[in-house]
């Protein structure tokens, strides 16, 4: 058993570990129940016992003798144990990667052609990665906390003459703060997020996740950013390098019938807020080839 087998996972899409194990095991049952027996002997003895005494007229003689009889009997108990096995969603997982690993039907990158030419759609992969989230809901998020701060550090500096902030400056944080706000529900509209996957074991090669946050724990991303994970999904798309093709990261939502430039003035928004030392993530909203689009099962360690 390898330490990746004792997986525990960040992200974990249980309605796929579910339907995958029920269609291999033609249904299964999350419960199920062990009986135990066990035997137990009892033996029971009893003896008699004779001896000449002083009274008894052979004594002159210097004759003594003694006698046991003894019956034995055996008795059998059986008790029986009756136990429930759960299994948790992690432990599922853990055995539907075992099948698929048992039955050869995992791809691993690197692969044996040491690229993506031998990947297809449909596939199962797993693959080691750093996680980066969409860098355009990165880049929001991080405008947003940036605000959130600065309101809190120029509260006192932009108070009025009678302590109060003036009403036109907080409507105007308030009207940007509704903007950042709207943006990142359009982004995640879908109950799912786009995560950029940069393959340690081939550099080369990036996959986008299509996750769910709803399989995040609270919901949540942040966990996983940045961190090294294992990765187990099915392949969606394979786009071959120098192909001409890209993945939108924005596809599922309303920002993808948006023309590129509007991101590239959003882009150059930024750039002043660099300059006093905040970086910001490149932002990017195509990813060229080599490139997988991939539906994730399990992001774990």
């Amino acid at each position: 058993m390898e330490s990746a087998d004792l997986c525990i996972p960040i992200y974990l899409n249980q309605r796929i570990v579910f339907d995958l194990l029920a269609v291999i095991e033609d249904g299964f049952s999350q419960l199920s129940t062990i009986k135990t027996s066990m035997s137990d002997a009892e033996t029971q003895k009893s003896g008699m016992g004779a001896s000449i005494g002083v009274s008894n007229v052979f004594a002159l003689l210097g004759v003594s003798f003694k006698g046991e009889r003894g019956t034995e009997k055996g008795t059998e108990m059986q008790a029986e144990i009756l136990e429930e096995k759960v299994h948790t969603p992690t432990s599922l997982f853990s055995k539907l990667r075992a099948m698929l690993k048992q039955q050869q039907l995992i791809k691993e990158i690197p692969t044996q052609e040491g690229s993506i030419e031998g990947l297809k759609s449909g596939q199962f992969i797993e693959f080691r990665a750093v996680l980066r989230k969409n860098p355009l809901v990165d880049t929001l998020e991080g405008f947003k906390q940036l605000m959130s701060v600065a309101v809190i550090f120029t509260g006192e500096q932009t108070k009025g003459a009678k302590g109060r902030k003036p009403k036109g400056g907080r409507r105007q944080d308030q009207l940007i703060m509704q903007q950042l706000d709207g943006m990142l529900s359009a982004l995640t509209e879908s109950n799912s997020i786009e995560l950029i996957a940069e393959v340690l074991d081939t550099p080369t090669i990036k996959a986008i996740l299509s996750a769910e946050l709803d399989y995040f724990k609270d919901r949540s991303a942040s966990e996983i950013i940045d961190g090294e994970f294992r990765v187990l999904g099915k392949v969606v798309r394979v786009v071959q390098p120098d192909s001409g093709e890209t993945i939108n990261l924005l596809r599922k939502t309303s920002f993808g019938r948006f023309p590129r430039k509007i991101f590239d003035e959003l882009a150059n928004a930024f750039v002043e807020v660099e300059e006093i030392g905040i970086k910001f993530p490149e932002l990017i909203t195509e990813i060229e080839g080599p490139t997988l689009q991939v539906i994730p099962i399990a992001i774990f360690i």
